[in-house]
């Protein structure tokens, strides 16, 4: 209970510091147009200049559009990401393969992880993505978490609540799995180098938050840039459902089915098209893996930690009266 709880406190968090980036990179995914400065019939050109856009046009709601669902999302997928993994990794390390192969348990474990959170979380991932992307006011743009989950499933069934899902297991499995591999890494090395700085080769020491944040925010980055153009075709293959809501923005990609999105961005864009909103979505990529690994950490070694010594020593307690 306290490891789901740990990981709903930092997806929560994670959320409310990343969300704007988020937004950002929700708009340069689904943007056809180039991202050019000089290009006369793009919207958003960079990130500075989409955050000014956004301001203007839709004022400071417009940066945390879609935040309600978004937060439900990640709530949702933290808490059920971080206690599966927990519960995966301790069944791994039952046996002799996942002893002898620490960072391939890492890998599985968290890839395994993030697939359960992803299954549970991707309707409130659509609605979230359909408010970011349509039109101020219309219909998708005016969508609640939970009514607009009942609304999607209603009007589309589940391939509308589930649009995208193939795509985010194909991404989310080596994006976790890097993520917890790379993180358990750093953090191993980063204790190395505390001991030998201290001279305390057999003493495991907590890693001080500053360096948890930086070793979150290069796994997150590392691990992002291995699987982007997968988010990208994800995303444009969740608007298909919702063109009518979305005239704003230019030209709307033909992403009706996975490979139709890739012939179709191929085509339109080159291999770059692949690539678009990355800068944004590496800021937020490295915020959120930092907030998130640091703040369910703290929480691990300040609540849970500490409370299951105690449950141990209330249970040593009891077998010794029994004696």
């Amino acid at each position: 209970m306290l490891q789901a709880l740990g990981g709903g406190v930092s997806g929560a968090l994670t959320r409310f510091v990343a969300h704007p980036f988020d937004v950002l990179k929700i708009r340069f995914q689904l943007q056809v147009e180039p991202l050019k400065k000089r290009s006369n019939v793009s919207k958003y050109a960079g990130m500075l200049q989409a955050f000014s856009s956004i301001f203007r046009e839709e004022g400071l709601r417009g940066i945390w559009k879609g935040h309600l669902p978004a937060q439900m999302m990640s709530i949702t997928y933290a808490l059920v990401q971080f206690w599966s993994y927990e519960q995966l990794h301790t069944a791994m390390l039952q046996y002799k393969f996942g002893r002898d192969n620490v960072h391939l348990s890492y890998f599985m474990c968290g890839g395994l992880a993030g697939c359960v959170g992803t299954v549970v979380a991707q309707p409130f991932d659509v609605v979230r993505t359909r408010v970011v992307a349509a039109d101020p006011g219309t219909t998708a743009g005016t969508l609640k978490p939970l009514s607009g989950v009942h609304k999607v499933f209603k009007r589309e069934g589940l391939r509308g609540v589930s649009s995208g899902m193939m795509m985010t297991l194909v991404q989310i499995y080596p994006l976790v799995g890097a993520n917890f591999v790379i993180y358990k890494f750093l953090n191993h090395f980063t204790f190395k180098i505390i001991s030998l700085i201290r001279e305390e080769k057999h003493v495991r020491r907590e890693i001080p938050g500053a360096l948890l944040f930086m070793n979150g925010a290069i796994s997150g980055v590392l691990a992002k840039v291995l699987v982007y153009p997968a988010d990208l075709i994800k995303k444009r293959t969740m608007l298909s459902h919702f063109q009518e809501d979305r005239k704003s923005f230019g030209v709307n990609p033909l992403c009706d089915t996975i490979m139709l999105c890739i012939r179709s961005t191929l085509e339109k864009e080159g291999v770059r098209g692949f690539y678009k909103g990355m800068w944004p979505t590496l800021f937020k990529s490295g915020v959120m893996s930092a907030c998130y690994f640091t703040i369910y950490d703290y929480f691990n070694n300040k609540i849970t930690v500490p409370y299951k010594q105690y449950e141990r020593q209330q249970n040593e307690e009891k077998n010794k009266a029994k004696k």
